[in-house]
């Protein structure tokens, strides 16, 4: 009984320091280079003031973009990988996440 509390203890505590330390969503490092304009550092949706028919995603960050059809970040188009250069068709948003 008592290694079965011990067991059960050891589980607790590796449970709580997991979700402790786990982090939450945080900025790419690096440039965005979106239809004309530069986000630095981007996080979150990053809507375009031009969306174009065919979108240019130039990736210079460390995490993977995906791109979207609408302002919204919601009509999933495609993605660009970190340190690419891509051509979206209908590109207008971009998430990192």
């Amino acid at each position: 009984m008592r290694r079965l509390a011990t067991t059960l203890g050891i589980l607790g505590a590796s449970i709580a320091l997991t979700l402790g330390v786990t982090q939450s969503a945080s900025a790419a490092a690096g440039t965005l280079l979106f239809n004309g304009q530069i986000f630095q550092n981007p996080t979150g949706c990053n809507k375009s003031e031009n969306p174009a028919e065919t979108g240019l995603v130039s990736n210079w960050t460390d995490s993977i973009a995906y791109v979207y059809s609408d302002p919204s970040c919601q009509e999933f188009v495609g993605i660009a990988m970190p340190f690419t250069l891509v051509e979206v068709p209908h590109a207008w948003s971009v998430r990192y996440q």
